[in-house]
């Protein structure tokens, strides 16, 4: 009565077969997950920034051209990509009293303009007869050099996002 015990080859190669299928199918997903919680960190700041313009608005009459009244200066002036970088804040940022709260991994901008004197951005759709100010964060969360952008804008309530027509996150 001497039984071997054990697997035979075949047992063990279903074995690999199975998670390596069940692996295909949880990777993309768990990457999905990943992707969607990163960009939180720029829709919060987006919402922040928001909130920041219209209390300066409220105190100063106008909103906050923190990098002026075009998009092109950023900070930070390079996207961070996959690993976060911690905030370097300028003395307008602080006028305006936003900054994140932890490293990020998006860089910012946000542009202001006057009344009937400032044209806003043509894609924002934004009325130039009322003050307005649009805010931007740009991101490349796997280091693909492919770069999307969410924005947020003084006459709307929900944020953009560019790549939602190429099948969401990116």
């Amino acid at each position: 009565m001497n039984k071997n015990q054990g697997y035979t080859i075949t047992e063990l190669m279903i074995t690999v077969v199975i998670i390596g299928v069940l692996a295909t199918l949880a990777i993309p997903t768990f990457t999905s997950y990943i992707y969607k919680a990163r960009v939180t960190e720029a829709t919060n700041f987006l919402g922040k920034i928001k909130q920041r313009q219209e209390s300066y608005r409220n105190e100063f009459g106008q909103y906050c051209a923190v990098d002026g009244k075009a998009w092109g200066s950023w900070n930070p002036a390079a996207i961070p990509g996959e690993d976060p970088v911690v905030w370097e804040s300028t003395d307008l940022w602080r006028q305006l009293g936003a900054s994140p709260n932890a490293p990020i991994r998006f860089r910012y901008a946000t542009i202001a303009g006057i009344a009937g004197v400032d044209s806003p951005p043509a894609d924002t759709g934004l009325d130039d007869n009322d003050h307005w100010f649009a805010a931007r964060a740009e991101g490349d969360l796997n280091a693909d050099l492919d770069t999307f952008y969410l924005e947020i804008y003084s006459q709307a309530n929900h944020i953009y996002n560019s790549a939602s027509g190429s099948g969401g996150w990116k």
